[in-house]
């Protein structure tokens, strides 16, 4: 009996320290650790980012096919863009170099020649011309060239039996207006006719315009006869 009892008793401790041990134990929380987060851009996203971006940059450059667009072909695109714009400031900066020239040319004819020197001009060659031993077309040619509307036949036909021409009075302007201008000038005209010299003297009102390039043409004229 007193066996028994102490077996039981034995049991009894050995079951309170196991029901303590398991009650005094604390149980470890549980820690929720994250995925672990990716450094890296998603590829598939950053693809179709650089899609639309080459999309637009190609709309812009007025790229409508983009079936063979690559690196290489955007960059020639460029150069290519950059040629252009090379060559067209090129060209727009010669265009705007001889426009100066024109206007240079234009104002230094205005100083250096004047209504009154194109009618001496065209007088001088109409001397030589119809003088004994001159160049009778070459003249004439550059006499008809001094007008507007030239006709260098007309020119032979009229002075083609002159034998010589006097200038009496030198050539003056009598108006100006801008490109427009009056210029008088009183000669002698001598021609051959019926195998004898008739003289005849004439007071002749140039009207001239200047051209583009600043050069004063006949544009048509007015002959009293004395």
């Amino acid at each position: 009996m007193s066996l028994t009892f102490n077996k039981f008793f034995l049991f009894l401790t050995v079951l309170s320290v196991i029901i303590f041990q398991s009650c005094g134990k604390k149980e470890e929380p549980q820690t929720f650790v994250p995925p672990q987060q990716e450094n890296n851009i998603d590829k598939e996203k950053e693809n179709k980012e650089r899609e639309e971006f080459e999309k637009l940059k190609r709309l812009k450059d007025g790229i409508t096919d983009t079936s063979a667009i690559t690196k290489d072909t955007i960059s020639n695109k460029t150069d290519s863009a950059k040629t252009i714009t090379d060559t067209t400031k090129k060209a727009a900066d010669k265009k705007t170099d001889k426009k100066k020239l024109v206007q240079k040319e234009k104002e230094l004819n205005k100083r250096l020649d004047n209504p009154t020197t194109a009618i001496t001009d065209y007088l001088e060659f109409l001397k030589r011309g119809t003088s004994d031993g001159g160049n009778f077309e070459k003249n004439m040619k550059k006499a008809s060239d001094l007008w507007q509307s030239g006709n260098i036949d007309r020119f032979k036909s009229n002075y083609k039996n002159t034998n010589k021409i006097v200038i009496l009075e030198e050539p003056k302007i009598i108006s100006q207006n801008g490109n427009d201008a009056v210029v008088q000038v009183k000669i002698k005209k001598i021609d051959r006719k019926n195998g004898k010299n008739e003289e005849m003297e004439m007071t002749v009102k140039y009207n001239l315009y200047a051209d583009s390039k600043g050069k004063w043409k006949i544009k048509d004229n007015i002959v009293v006869k004395k």
